[in-house]
């Protein structure tokens, strides 16, 4: 019996650690900041999920797993991973960090706080492009360009007209895919419809900016797999 209730005493413990744990987490979530329109609504995830950042996680898998030309002197592993990281992860945590710290809320509804994070994923995706230049994975390395220079031109666009990122992380990767895999990649364009209604919807955007970051993410993914492939 004196077992017993050491082990239940113990099992009592263990539970209030774990409970404390989860508050903290709740409490960290919470202090995320959101856009009014955002709060307590479904809405967002949606949004995070068509972001930049995550739809570069696909568009990585898709050239270091399936690339037609190869991934040079890295394993098809180490050029997703490097992709992720570069494209999504540290451009993405530290819109998370500012976020926590009530700086920004994360979806950068104010068009002046999008300077710095254009300027720290444009500082990353060339330094993904040194990376993936050093080991010859051509593919990876031309689509580092094409982030970097949709990017550079996205900012200066923002320093007057808020022009969505969203749109635009949208029609570049899907260019993308379009010029190395064929018409096969065209129907993903249908994506843009639900993101144009979603940032809409939400007043994230008007008409003409989510028009404005689709042209630049074609034009600018066309141009250069165009003239580099």
């Amino acid at each position: 019996m004196k077992i017993n209730k050491q082990k239940l005493e113990k099992g009592i413990k263990i539970t209030k650690k774990i409970k404390n744990k989860l508050m903290k987490v709740k409490t960290s979530v919470k202090n995320i900041k959101f856009k009014k329109p955002y709060e307590n609504n479904k809405l967002i995830i949606l949004s995070i999920l068509t972001s930049a950042p995550v739809t570069a996680i696909f568009l990585s898998f898709m050239f270091s797993f399936y690339s037609p030309y190869g991934t040079g002197n890295m394993t098809e592993l180490s050029s997703f991973l490097i992709g992720c990281l570069m494209f999504s992860f540290f451009p993405g945590i530290t819109i998370l960090y500012f976020s926590k710290k009530g700086k920004v809320d994360i979806e950068l509804s104010q068009r002046e706080s999008r300077t710095r994070f254009y300027i720290i994923g444009l500082a990353f995706e060339i330094l993904a492009a040194a990376i993936y230049y050093h080991f010859s994975n051509r593919l990876m390395f031309i689509t580092s360009i094409a982030y970097a220079l949709a990017t550079l031109i996205l900012m200066i666009i923002n320093f007057k007209w808020k022009i969505s990122a969203h749109t635009s992380g949208i029609a570049g990767p899907v260019t993308a895919l379009t010029m190395i895999y064929g018409s096969t990649a065209l129907p993903l364009y249908a994506l843009l419809i639900p993101v144009f209604i979603l940032r809409y919807k939400v007043k994230a955007h008007n008409v003409w900016q989510l028009i404005g970051g689709t042209i630049v993410g074609i034009t600018v993914t066309y141009l250069i797999y165009r003239f580099m492939i």
